[in-house]
C-alpha cells in the first residue's frame, strides 16, 4: 500500500503533467490521420470508378499505395518523436522511482548472441529486434533485461509460382540475465514441461530421449517437476544448484507472473524468460492515455522482472566464485 501511495504521488505530481503534453501530441498524430483518410476519400473514389469502367485495378493499386506512403512519410517522424518522449520522460521515471541505480537505454536490448547462448530456444533465428535495456545491480546482485522479439522465416510457393515469406515467432517477451556467483562446470535448463501434462507417463519418456540438452535430471519436488523439466549435464550437481528453497521461489514467481517462465544456468550466469504477448513499455496511440491505472500497469511489469533477483534470493551469497 506505501508503494501504490508513493506511486501515485509521482504520478500526480511527476508524471500526468508530462502525460497531458503527451496527449496533445497523440491527438495531433490522429488528427493528421483522419485528414489523411478524409483527403483520399474522393481520389480513391474516382480511381475504383475507373478502375471498375476499365476493367483495369492498376488506377486504384496506385493511388492507394501514394497515399498510404505519403501518410507514412508525414506521420511516421510525429510518432517516432511522441514515443521517444514517452519512453523518457514516463518509463525513465517509473524505473528511477523502482530502483535510482539502474541505468535505462529506450532503444538498445541484450545482444542477439546472448539471447543465443541462454540455450532455451534452438531454432535459428532470421530476424531480432528488442528495446527497453535496463541494467545494473540489485543488491549484491548485477542484471540486466531487455524485450526481445526471436524470430525465423519460412518460404512458401503457391500454385502460380509466387514466393511468399512467412515470420515465425521464436520467443516475445522480456529476458532477463544476472550473475548467480557461482561458475558452473555444467549447464542446466528449467524448461516448461508441456510433455507430461499432455501425455503422463508417455510424455516422460519422451522427455528422457531429448538428448540436446542432456540427462532429464528427477527432483524431489512433485510440484515443481509438474511444471518444469530440468535437463544437464551433472545429475548431482543439478540439485545442487537447484535446492528445494530456489525450486519454492522459481514455482512462487511462475505464479507470480502466470507466464510460461524457462531458465538456464550457463556460465556463471542465470537467464529467465518471461513471455508477453503484447509490446510492453509503448505509449498508446488511440485511447487517453492520463490514468493512474496505465502507469501502475507499466510499474507492475518493470517491477515484476526488477523483483527476480530477490525473489530468487540471488543476493544470499551462499557460493564464491573462483
Amino acid at each position: 500500500m506505501p508503494e501504490k501511495i508513493n506511486l501515485e504521488n509521482l504520478y500526480n505530481t511527476e508524471l500526468k503533467p508530462k502525460l497531458s503534453e503527451l496527449d496533445n501530441q497523440r491527438i495531433a498524430i490522429i488528427n493528421k490521420i483522419k485528414r489523411y483518410i478524409l483527403l483520399s476519400i474522393i481520389p480513391v473514389a474516382l480511381s475504383i470508378y475507373f478502375s471498375i469502367s476499365f476493367q483495369n485495378p492498376l488506377p486504384t493499386i496506385i493511388l492507394v499505395g501514394i497515399f498510404i506512403l505519403i501518410s507514412f512519410l508525414k506521420i511516421s517522424p510525429l510518432w517516432k518523436e511522441y514515443r521517444s518522449q514517452f519512453k523518457e520522460q514516463v518509463i525513465r521515471e517509473i524505473i528511477k522511482f523502482i530502483d535510482s541505480s539502474l541505468s535505462y537505454s529506450p532503444t538498445k536490448k541484450i545482444s542477439q548472441s546472448e539471447f543465443v547462448k541462454c540455450g532455451i530456444f534452438r531454432t535459428g533465428i532470421d530476424r531480432y529486434r528488442g528495446d527497453d535495456f535496463v541494467n545494473g545491480t540489485i543488491g549484491s546482485t548485477q542484471m540486466e533485461f531487455s524485450e526481445v522479439h526471436a524470430e525465423y522465416k519460412t518460404t512458401t510457393i503457391d500454385s502460380k509460382g509466387r514466393r511468399r515469406t512467412h515470420w515465425h515467432t521464436i520467443f516475445k517477451g522480456l529476458l532477463f540475465s544476472a550473475d548467480f556467483n557461482k561458475e558452473f562446470n555444467i549447464k542446466t535448463y528449467v524448461l516448461t514441461d508441456r510433455a507430461e501434462k499432455m501425455f503422463g507417463f508417455i510424455g516422460t519418456k519422451l522427455q528422457k530421449m531429448n538428448k540436446a540438452r542432456g540427462e532429464l535430471v528427477k527432483l524431489e519436488n512433485p510440484e515443481f517437476e509438474s511444471e518444469f523439466a530440468v535437463y544437464s549435464d551433472d545429475q548431482i550437481e543439478s540439485r545442487y544448484l537447484l535446492s528445494p528453497s530456489l525450486m519454492e521461489r522459481i514455482l512462487s514467481f511462475k505464479k507470480q507472473t502466470k507466464k510460461n517462465i524457462q531458465l538456464s544456468f550457463i556460465d556463471s550466469r542465470l537467464y529467465v524468460t518471461v513471455p508477453y504477448r503484447k509490446a510492453l513499455f509503448e505509449p498508446k496511440l488511440f485511447g487517453e492515455m492520463i490514468n493512474f491505472s496505465d502507469v501502475q500497469e507499466y510499474h507492475n511489469d518493470l517491477s515484476l522482472v526488477i523483483s527476480i533477483a530477490e525473489t530468487l534470493n540471488l543476493n544470499t551469497r551462499i557460493w564464491t566464485k573462483k
